[in-house]
């Protein structure tokens, strides 16, 4: 009679890959059970992360933006002017401009966070599928769940009022202390400091 090994080992692989494959299903939920918590209000918390940290350094940069042009104004005469209200609406679109801009940052931080998650994810199954090894995948998996799940730093938002505001200002600054500068004659209104009387933009 035959011992059982006349199949050339074909029953002993077959047994084996099954084992391999029972150490796969094992790993996969290891692997899912510490991905679990990446899901959408994780991705939309990362861009809320990004606005809380972006919309106050506009704000900041709103309210200088203000009151520079108050300064400038009051100095230049113009405060009611139509000049004055045509930089405080160009302020104001600016704003709204960086609003947007912050927003589709944070759209942008929220994919990259989701990139990196599905990133990491499949280089795991890849790792369990090559070598069956489930304790291996549920460590990885644990280690790369806590490191995505810190919290990046984010860098500032730089400026992102743009000079067309401070063109006033500018002027004004230029023509007090050089006599040959056009000043605000630039923009034909008189200079402050100057003995010629200016002229109210209405």
């Amino acid at each position: 009679m035959c011992s059982g090994g006349g199949d050339g080992g074909a029953a002993q692989a077959r047994a084996d890959e099954q084992a391999r494959q029972a150490r796969v299903r094992e790993g996969m939920d290891k692997i899912n059970k510490n991905f679990y918590g990446f899901d959408e209000p994780f991705y939309r918390s990362r861009a809320k992360a990004y606005e809380d940290f972006a919309n106050p350094q506009l704000e900041e940069q709103y309210n200088k933006q203000e009151q520079n042009l108050a300064y400038n104004l009051a100095r230049s005469g113009l405060t009611s002017s139509s000049e004055a209200a045509r930089n405080a609406g160009e302020i104001q679109r600016q704003y709204n401009t960086g609003r947007a801009a912050i927003a589709a940052e944070g759209i942008n931080q929220s994919n990259a966070a989701r990139r990196a998650v599905e990133e990491n994810r499949a280089d795991l199954i890849a790792q369990l599928n090559a070598t069956g090894d489930a304790r291996a995948a549920a460590s990885g998996a644990l280690n790369r769940a806590n490191m995505l799940q810190q919290q990046m730093g984010f860098s500032p938002i730089g400026n992102l009022f743009q000079a067309t505001t401070g063109l006033l200002g500018n002027a004004a600054q230029a023509g007090y202390y050089d006599r040959n500068a056009p000043g605000l004659g630039a923009f034909g209104l008189g200079q402050p400091g100057r003995t010629s009387a200016s002229r109210v933009v209405n």
